[in-house]
């Protein structure tokens, strides 16, 4: 039988007509960040974030003492412990001692469903000022099932009451400080469960020490160039420092290359590494080179490259620090657009030993585990030279490579890369008779030293060649660019 539209009309169910306490159990299922995008689903979900409004009467001189700090920590412990199976958000508002009209937000919260606070302060930072944190050992009341605090927009006012929040955290396991520009030092001492400490985009900042933490597995930073101490963590693994080529220091002739150097010793041991292809650059200009360290990267299985472009000092800096690398396995060679330099002109110094070319040419080290390289982001027409030359240098040093591509995500293209030595390359030319669809073509790139050539292939037949490629394919070899005929497919 066949149903009637008013049959349909009757059983249709929409998102709309959802229950809340069903919309609920769905939301709690899903990580925070997706969770929050379900307001755009439908606008009965937006009852779902509807913020809770509390509103204190207290004067903003009186938040730095102790007892207003107690007061603040027992309502955001009221906002955690209610509705602990679904997400909540608070909005504390001030109320004007001489009126009850005027309120001033103090700052927006949002509690997850998996023990995690994210916390947004409103209002400027008159004062630059300091951070201490330190997580009790002890079992505390107020925070004991918190487990990730976001802190974002931290101002000096809200500074003097977070100590006692911290104190309350002694189960936390990742902390975050993100965008707070008055914050100058961040002095850290942690208890036995933090294991994720993530700094960003802090502006002012000049200092970062970590005392003490002992459980500690991931430590990132992404900002200006600080100074960073970081003293007893022996499980850390995991780094990121995206240091962004400027400072807060007000006497730039504070800073010495000795000052990255030491922590670049205190993480010797580390597995995986993110570092600014920046930061490689200005140690080398200020005269380091990393084959005199008197430690080398020895556990380091991942390194991560990332800047905006790639040149020679770079690509030169690059290769000197694989030199202390001996036990890389996965090298990821980033160049991102998005990611900007604030060039700082005291930092550019010439130098006469930045680069040379014996980190390259050098048979003393080779990369013996090295098995995966991508270079993503790299513009094969722009490129090519520098490209072509980290592939060599690479292919070279590398004695058990599996695998080597080149990622395009503006032409959503990735070529496999491989050496083809230059004996061979008249006898595969000879036995193309057709010339390939663009879609299957490889592409072939040319050493420097017109030694050997390398060829590209794309990994998928569905991804498509972008126009200033397709152009190629009746070009012949070319010496200054390096790029040459499609050849056949030899499988």
């Amino acid at each position: 039988m066949k149903t009637t539209m008013a049959e349909n009309k009757e059983n249709h169910i929409s998102i709309d007509n959802i229950p809340y306490e069903i919309l609920y159990q769905i939301v709690s299922l899903i990580p925070l960040k997706e969770a929050a995008r379900t307001i755009i689903l439908s606008s009965s979900w937006k009852h779902l974030w509807a913020p809770v409004q509390v509103f204190v009467n207290m004067d903003f001189d009186r938040i730095t003492t102790q007892e207003s700090g107690q007061q603040m920590n027992q309502l955001i412990s009221s906002f955690l412990n209610t509705y602990e199976t679904s997400y909540q958000i608070l909005n504390l508002s001030f109320l004007e001692p001489k009126t009850v009209s005027e309120e001033t937000l103090f700052f927006k919260a949002i509690k997850g469903v998996d023990k995690e606070l994210h916390i947004c302060f409103n209002g400027e930072t008159p004062t630059d000022f300091g951070l201490t944190i330190e997580l009790p050992l002890c079992k505390n009341a107020h925070f004991c099932s918190l487990k990730t605090l976001h802190l974002r927009s931290i101002t000096s006012l809200a500074g003097s009451f977070l100590p006692e929040l911290f104190s309350s955290c002694w189960n936390l396991e990742t902390l975050t400080l993100e965008k707070c520009s008055g914050l100058q030092n961040i002095d850290l001492k942690a208890h036995g469960f933090l294991q994720k400490f993530v700094v960003l985009d802090c502006e002012n900042m000049e200092n970062v020490t970590i005392l003490s933490a002992p459980n500690l597995k991931s430590f990132c930073y992404r900002g200006t160039l600080v100074k960073t101490e970081l003293e007893d963590v022996p499980a850390l693994c995991d780094v990121t420092l995206d240091f962004k080529g400027s400072t807060a220091l007000r006497d730039h002739s504070e800073f010495d290359s000795e000052d990255i150097v030491s922590l670049l010793a205190s993480l010797k041991d580390v597995e995986v590494l993110t570092v600014s292809g920046w930061l490689l650059e200005w140690l080398c200009t200020r005269g380091v080179i990393f084959d005199d360290f008197d430690f080398m990267f020895n556990e380091l299985k991942e390194l991560s490259w990332i800047d905006c472009c790639m040149n020679k000092q770079k690509r030169d800096s690059l290769v000197c620090f694989l030199s202390i690398t001996p036990s890389l396995e996965n090298l990821f060679i980033k160049i991102d657009k998005k990611w900007s330099t604030k060039p700082c002109s005291h930092f550019h110094q010439s130098c006469p030993q930045a680069w040379t070319n014996e980190a390259t040419t050098s048979s003393d080290w080779n990369l013996k585990h090295m098995k995966v390289v991508k270079f993503l982001g790299f513009k094969i027409e722009e490129q090519n030279r520098m490209l072509v030359s980290l592939i060599d240098v690479l292919l070279k040093k590398a004695i058990v490579m599996k695998k080597m591509s080149v990622t395009e995500p503006e032409n959503k293209l990735s070529w496999s890369v491989a050496k083809v030595p230059r004996s061979h390359l008249n006898k595969m030319e000879k036995a193309s008779t057709t010339t390939c669809h663009p879609s299957k073509s490889s592409l072939l790139l040319s050493s420097l030293d017109n030694n050997c050539c390398f060829r590209l292939t794309p990994t998928s037949e569905n991804e498509i060649v972008p126009r200033f490629l397709v152009g190629l394919q009746t070009t012949r070899h070319h010496p200054r660019y390096g790029l040459a005929t499609p050849l056949p497919n030899l499988r």
